[in-house]
């Protein structure tokens, strides 16, 4: 069935996701699950939000104690998200279906608050696609959109994503001349990324938005954390969504295409490749432990230590809730590939 886009992606968001890979939806979450999850953050942290001496990291991704569903966490953002990559009935439910608190703190640091001198975006040195868990094709499904979820009201210049729509022709062509795929990519002399070719890029967007608020962008879209100048606490999350299958870039119903299959299809033919027929990838599919595993197992481990201690000063007033109440939870080196 071919899909329609008629609820919450309108035909001018739909031509800007087409045109520019991401659109904001806004209040996507209802604000008291954005408060569930993250009204306790300071306590995981161990930082005093009133005394900026104590906040010694600038970036956290903290781990995940608690998650909801996604579709119940978000109902107007997971449609938007089904609508993107084709329907509900294309995302695979046994991988990521939910949304949590772990959340990614950009605190900023005094230096940059007294300097207070931009960094240009083509220069932060952290350029790249998501997905630290598997081997990537043009047609991977593993991360079929990036989501950012806002926790706190992120004004400009206080460490929102930033994104350039114009490198996604960059990863798509970069994908299609190398059918081996890459596990993980080789940094290049400007400090990023080379599959995005940065350095070409000249379209570049600082995300900002309202708690509530979901960005949805395309998979292939390069994107790099920010500076955060006024030093104003940014909390977000970044769940991925996974598809059943990979993505057909060769489909016998043009009307069968998702918004995120035509944007791969559209920046093939700005590179001059008119279809995806026969391309197929030349070693196999692979999925392993992500890189950051080992950290975020240090991080469960002290920020339960310290809910623990809250709880014990406030006499039990804050109960402890977490996933990994009794230590990390193993994770499961070899996630199937069932449908790959």
């Amino acid at each position: 069935m071919a899909q329609e886009y008629v609820n919450v992606i309108n035909p001018e968001m739909r031509q800007q996701f087409l045109e520019k890979g991401w659109v904001k939806i806004e209040n996507a979450v209802p604000l008291e699950n954005i408060k569930k999850f993250s009204e306790d953050i300071w306590i995981r942290l161990g930082f005093d939000p009133n005394d900026k001496s104590t906040w010694t990291k600038e970036k956290i991704h903290t781990p995940r104690h608690r998650e909801m569903v996604t579709k119940e966490f978000a109902p107007k953002g997971w449609q938007a998200i089904c609508e993107l990559v084709g329907g509900a009935d294309r995302i695979d439910p046994t991988l990521f279906q939910s949304c949590g608190d772990s959340l990614i703190v950009n605190l900023g640091t005094d230096e940059l608050e007294r300097k207070n001198e931009d960094v240009p975006p083509r220069l932060l040195g952290n350029w790249h696609i998501d997905g630290d868990w598997f081997r990537h094709f043009l047609d991977s499904g593993e991360q079929a959109l990036t989501v950012i979820v806002l926790f706190n009201d992120i004004k400009p210049r206080c460490g929102g994503t930033y994104i350039a729509p114009d490198g996604i022709k960059n990863v798509v062509k970069w994908l299609y001349d190398h059918p081996e795929g890459s596990d993980g990519w080789d940094v290049d002399e400007t400090g990023s990324r080379s599959v995005c070719n940065i350095s070409q890029c000249n379209d570049f967007v600082e995300l900002t938005g309202n708690a509530g608020d979901m960005i949805l962008f395309h998979p292939f879209m390069p994107h790099s954390a920010s500076k955060n100048y006024n030093r104003v606490p940014r909390f977000i999350t970044n769940p991925p969504v996974t598809l059943k299958q990979p993505f057909n870039l060769n489909r016998a119903d043009p009307a069968e295409y998702s918004l995120v299959e035509q944007v791969i299809l559209r920046a093939l033919k700005e590179s001059g490749i008119d279809s995806a027929a026969g391309w197929k990838p030349s070693t196999p599919r692979r999925r392993f432990t992500p890189r950051t595993r080992a950290g975020k197992d240090v991080l469960i481990n002290e920020e339960v230590a310290r809910m623990k201690a809250y709880s014990l000063k406030t006499g039990g007033a804050y109960q402890v809730e977490s996933i990994h109440i009794n230590g990390p939870i193993p994770y499961q080196t070899v996630i199937p590939l069932e449908g790959y």
